[in-house]
């Protein structure tokens, strides 16, 4: 497997405030909980980037352990880019929207 640095787009703080919040709603330590979870998750993506299934064309998704969040994320030559981490229990129509945009973010525009 080819292990490589993992980073984020900044729209997914605001995915990662959600799900802290949702955590947090039912569970006292419920933020710090579900940011473990995430820092699991992406550990091991950076780990194992080739064991995820892909989802949407080149898009993969990594379970969150024991949650019903996922993190989708793309592979680049040098690194994996974290797309979005949504609850999976949302419209799949609506994800592969979210996901699909967020997508056309990480490309390099034309002035690059």
């Amino acid at each position: 497997m080819n292990s490589k640095p993992v980073i984020a787009l900044p729209e997914l703080a605001e995915d990662l405030r959600l799900g802290k919040a949702h955590y947090a709603s039912w569970r006292s330590d419920g933020a710090e909980h579900f940011l473990g979870k995430f820092l699991e998750t992406v550990d091991f993506i950076g780990r194992t980037p080739d064991a995820f299934p892909r989802k949407y064309g080149p898009v993969q998704r990594a379970l969150l352990e024991h949650s019903f969040y996922i993190a989708y994320f793309i592979q680049e030559p040098d690194r994996s880019v974290v797309l979005a981490v949504l609850d999976g229990r949302r419209s799949p129509r609506e994800i592969r929207r979210l996901v699909g945009f967020r997508r056309l973010l990480t490309r390099p525009s034309a002035d690059e």
